[in-house]
């Protein structure tokens, strides 16, 4: 197990959703990539025989939420929970390495001409899905389409202009772009599902909640809400894998329940962003833990600017400047955590120490509501949050801080499935969000571009419906220019305008835990087949590499 507490961006509070759809599953977080000595509960360096995998036995994970519409890669609204239990069933065709670079998976190797504009995936060849449907060019083929038809996953892939398997190679595929796409690779870190199960789906859609992949596990059972449970793919295409024989996901969406569901033996391992559970890990030493903090989401309020009274900067901007959220970091998150003032953490392409965006200052927060006021009338918005007690506990943290000022606030809490599909309509002022982990700012274009912001009661994936000229500029010029330093202007152009502009309320850097019995191991040190360490990414794990040492 590797020390996480020697990269310090940890957050400050566990306000919650990163999601992680179908192609854009690639830009999550994860761990410092910084060698360090193995560790033990709390993360204290010690001196530890090394072990040998063995096979056999089963885990209990314990996740933060169900998944809707499950389990089809391209049309599922996939949180981190979600991403956890796809990568048992499913393989993707890259993985996201500890250098911060996609590595092969069923992809053997992905390349780009000279100027970006067609990607070549050269696909592995020997693999068969669960249900003996081999993998070729055509089924990668498939579910690239099935993504750039999705209403979900579709407009991540606008720039797609044809996929198709090579004339001269059944194991080939040529994407074509509509423009340079310098940074494709991160998009194909998708899940690829069996075509023959995808169309028989088609047919029949109760068969989508029995996922067929050609991953290290084979679906066994899904009750919605209560569990998913897989056993041991025996023809799995990685030798020697996966080590377990069996693996059940317990959905448990209150983060000081699933801590007490390990302190008492009902599940071996959980992920966690809470800040006292994260606190409690660290000072107690009673329980093995790992941190991810490398390439960290960011938590923050999620705001619809097209909604009144939040269409107008200076609103936005009041809301922000009113939240003390140092305060709350001590008080709630048991100062764990730095705080945020814009969407890119301190190891991503883009952070500044200075973005702009405001300090905590209630007085000018005051008085900009009620120049407003004294125009348009009062200010009172609707803030949602998920079915979590400490959410909750920040919600209404938040909303006295709101009325300090004069603004008057509802608070509604919504299962996090749900969650996620009201995001995707726009119905909403104030969501707790978590969010755009990951290497390139490129990933997190499909968020922020007006050509992803469609009006209310329409699916977008710019869930706060931005539509600003000087982020789609620079979003573009992430997209297209290969020049490293004309990608730093840009995206430090992007964090500025949200500091200006106040588009989304920052809070923290999120730090995911995950606490785990003595016996299981593998958690951080999953092999890619290039022989690279994978990097596991937010609040997740890859399971074929995790193991009992007894």
């Amino acid at each position: 197990m590797r020390d996480h507490r020697r990269g310090r961006h940890w957050a400050r509070r566990v306000v919650p959703v990163l999601l992680a759809l179908g192609l854009v599953a690639a830009a999550c977080g994860g761990d410092d990539d910084d060698a360090a000595p193995p560790t033990t509960a709390g993360g204290e360096e010690t001196t530890v025989t090394e072990l040998e995998p063995r096979q056999g036995g089963s885990i209990v994970v314990g996740i933060e939420a169900d998944t809707a519409t499950p389990w089809t890669p391209a049309e599922s609204t996939c949180a981190v929970s979600c991403t956890v239990v796809m990568r048992a069933v499913y393989d993707p065709l890259l993985a996201l390495g500890e250098d911060g670079k996609m590595h092969p998976m069923l992809a053997e190797s992905a390349t780009p001409n000279d100027d970006f504009t067609v990607w070549t995936i050269t696909v592995r060849e020997g693999v068969q899905f669960h249900d003996g449907t081999p993998l070729d060019g055509a089924a990668v083929v498939e579910n690239l389409q099935r993504y750039r038809n999705s209403f979900l996953t579709g407009k991540g892939l606008l720039d797609v202009q044809d996929v198709a398997v090579s004339s001269d190679d059944p194991m080939t595929v040529v994407v074509t772009l509509k423009r340079p796409w310098v940074t494709f690779d991160y998009y194909l870190g998708g899940y690829v599902a069996s075509p023959t199960w995808l169309a028989a789906t088609d047919a029949d859609p109760t068969l989508e909640t029995k996922p067929v992949g050609t991953g290290p596990f084979v679906y066994e059972d899904y009750r919605v809400g209560q569990y998913f449970r897989a056993t041991r793919n025996p023809g799995y295409w990685r030798e020697g894998l996966p080590y377990l024989d069996a693996i059940e996901y317990r959905i448990i969406p209150d983060a000081l329940t699933r801590a007490r569901a390990l302190a008492g033996g009902d599940i071996d391992m959980f992920h966690t962003t809470n800040g006292e559970t994260i606190a409690d890990l660290r000072e107690s030493g009673d329980t093995p833990f790992v941190e991810q903090t490398r390439y960290a989401e960011t938590s923050y309020l999620l705001l619809n600017v097209t909604q009144p009274p939040l269409d107008d900067a200076s609103v936005r901007c009041a809301l922000g400047a009113a939240i003390d959220n140092a305060s709350i970091r001590e008080s709630i998150g048991a100062g764990v955590g730095e705080l945020a003032n814009g969407p890119f953490s301190p190891d991503q392409l883009g952070y500044l120490e200075d973005s702009g965006y405001p300090a905590f200052d209630p007085e000018a927060a005051r008085a900009a509501i009620e120049a407003y006021e004294a125009a348009n009338g009062p200010v009172v918005v609707d803030y949602t949050t998920t079915n979590d007690a400490t959410n909750l506990l920040i919600a209404q943290a938040v909303q006295q801080m709101w009325a300090d000022i004069g603004v008057d606030t509802t608070i509604a809490q919504l299962e996090q499935g749900q969650f996620i599909v009201a995001a995707l309509n726009g119905n909403f002022q104030v969501f707790s969000w978590r969010s755009h982990g990951g290497p390139d700012p490129d990933q997190q274009r499909v968020w922020w571009n007006s050509e992803t912001a469609l009006p209310v009661g329409q699916l977008a994936l710019n869930f706060g419906r931005i539509t600003d000229p000087v982020i789609d500029e620079n979003l573009d010029i992430l997209r297209e220019d290969p020049d490293p330093e004309a990608r730093q202007a840009a995206a430090e152009a992007v964090n500025r305008q949200f500091g200006e502009q106040c588009y989304d309320l920052w809070g923290s850097w999120t730090v995911w835990a995950i606490p785990h019995g003595e016996q299981v191991q593998g958690i951080e040190t999953y092999e890619l087949p290039d022989g690279s360490l994978a990097q596991p990414g937010s609040g997740s794990f890859w399971p074929a590499g995790i193991w009992l040492s007894s």
